[in-house]
């Protein structure tokens, strides 16, 4: 039949891609300070950038790393 290859099946997912969706549905995030934390060195030192056009992009002043946050 035509167009029934695009169909997703909610709750049932086979192989590989079942076996990471179930690991990753156990996995818990503390959400405490994630936005304020960077990603790369795990340290608390983003602060604004004003040189750069976007909002809320923040720069590691330890890695100096560049993050476009929500």
């Amino acid at each position: 039949m035509f167009g029934k290859d695009l169909v997703r099946l909610k709750d049932l997912r086979c192989g590989v891609t079942g076996m990471i969706y179930q690991d990753l549905k156990k996995l818990t995030i503390d959400e405490y300070l994630t936005s304020q934390v960077c990603s790369k060195c795990s340290t608390r030192t983003l602060e604004k950038v004003s040189h750069v056009v976007g909002f809320s992009v923040l720069a590691c002043t330890a890695c100096h790393t560049l993050w476009q946050r929500d």
